[in-house]
């Protein structure tokens, strides 16, 4: 059975088995948090964040 894993690809500075999301990611996620009658929990849910992040 011949397994390759590929490397971890991970930009330097950067925390081991915490993600750092791209800046278009964080800014769309922002801007829909500024949306009246917006669940900020629930949007979190939905993009795989922890509600308190």
């Amino acid at each position: 059975m011949d397994t390759t894993l590929s490397e971890p690809t991970q930009s330097p500075g950067s925390r081991k088995g915490r993600p750092n999301h791209n800046p278009e990611f964080r800014r769309r996620l922002a801007k829909a948090a500024c949306e009246p009658g917006v669940s900020i929990a629930r949007l979190a849910r939905e993009n795989g964040l922890n509600a308190n992040l």
